[in-house]
């Protein structure tokens, strides 16, 4: 994926910290994400996206197959 704002289709799981401790969420259909310069899709590995101005941490292949460039 290339830098930019990405809408998602589906509801899906990303995992924010919390009070220090790596919390799983649900992050709404219809949401905006952000890929920043640097992100990496390396493999399986979570990556660091923003959501609601929060880093969250998702998996790259939810990100590939729930999220379709915004072009608002």
């Amino acid at each position: 994926m290339r830098v930019g704002t990405y809408r998602l289709t589906t509801p899906t799981i990303a995992v924010l910290n919390k009070d220090g401790y790596h919390v799983a969420h649900t992050i709404p259909a219809g949401e905006i994400l952000t890929v920043e310069e640097g992100t990496v899709f390396d493999g399986n590995k979570l990556v660091e996206i923003s959501w609601n101005k929060k880093k969250v941490l998702m998996f790259p292949q939810d990100l590939r197959a729930r999220c379709v460039l915004d072009e608002a």
